[in-house]
């Protein structure tokens, strides 16, 4: 009987951390020492504030420990991500391959369009170096050379990043290539695409990576799990070389807000034409992280400053 009710508790308490729990000599007593979470309370006072007023703008804002909806604005609504992506291959690569492990960069990784830390074909790099050159300048070269060293192409990569997407719940994303950069179907030909099956999709003109901007939070707050992510997306300068010391590539984050009075812990940008501006925050506000996503602004900078600023004002943690 006594077995019984000490199984019967831990089946109705699974997130017991019995690190940080007494059980005493009797049996019968089982005495949890886990402080209880603070949850954030809203002013009555404060009204929301205002956003830009564009219909491609997607906000949403939680308190990081509990969950808590803080503010939210078309959160549901799947649209391009824009280099956001690159958690995703980040989630990925670090999945299945050990941080000291080399990576070779292939030629068809050179070619990647617009931000690149301009990789050498067949220069060797660590994962470790790569991770850190797709989070903090979010060198596009770097998330292909990745894709194709794993998966031996970038379509066979894509069919990874969709299934973990999938199995993590992030029901609203869907990938097109590992460095979020935008595509295009020219006509009813795939051929010249680096992902034709996916291609094939599509309707002819832009398209690229989606998710909501809830699911983006979800994914964001996944990755700040992992120690070597939470760390590197802090960074405010990449700098890395390769394993034969002949190739140093240096560059800087592309979150402006590094080092600002909103006090950012990271985590990602994004932008291309198709999904305009794009940022995961992650910040501290009384003492209490705040994870903010903003999807497909003119100002994604302007409105994260805005928003912590209103967190800030609008809500006491108790």
């Amino acid at each position: 009987m006594i077995d019984w009710l000490l199984l019967s508790f831990v089946s109705e308490n699974p997130n017991l951390d019995f690190d940080k729990t007494i059980v005493t000599h009797s049996p019968l007593a089982v005495i949890s020492t886990i402080d209880p979470v603070e949850v954030p309370y809203k002013s009555d006072q404060k009204i929301e504030p205002v956003f830009l007023q564009e219909k491609e703008l997607a906000v949403w804002a939680q308190d990081f420990k509990s969950g808590k909806k803080l503010i939210a604005q078309n959160e549901y609504r799947a649209q391009p991500m824009a280099s956001l992506t690159k958690i995703m291959t980040y989630l990925v690569i670090k999945e299945h391959h050990d941080l000291d492990e080399v990576v070779t960069v292939s030629q068809q990784a050179t070619t990647a369009e617009g931000v690149k830390i301009n990789l050498f074909a067949g220069e060797a790099l660590t994962v470790k170096t790569m991770l850190e050159a797709i989070l903090i300048p979010s060198a596009n070269d770097a998330a292909m050379a990745l894709a194709i060293w794993d998966a031996g192409s970038e379509e066979a990569f894509v069919e990874k990043m969709n299934q973990k997407a999938q199995r993590l719940g992030l029901t609203s994303a869907k990938f097109y290539n590992s460095s979020g950069l935008d595509l295009w179907r020219k006509g009813n030909t795939c051929e010249d695409e680096a992902v034709p099956e996916l291609c094939k999709k599509v309707e002819p003109g832009a398209y690229g990576n989606v998710i909501s901007a809830k699911d983006a939070a979800q994914m964001a707050k996944i990755a700040l799990r992992d120690d070597f992510f939470r760390a590197t997306v802090q960074k405010g300068e990449f700098k890395g070389t390769s394993i034969d010391g002949q190739f140093t590539h240096e560059k800087p984050t592309t979150n402006q807000l590094y080092g600002t009075f909103v006090n950012s812990r990271g985590v990602k940008t994004g932008y291309t034409h198709l999904a305009r501006q794009c940022f995961i925050n992650l910040s501290v506000v009384d003492g209490h992280e705040v994870l903010t996503v903003v999807l497909g602004s003119s100002d994604r900078f302007g409105e994260t400053k805005r928003l912590i600023d209103w967190i800030k004002g609008s809500f006491q943690w108790r």
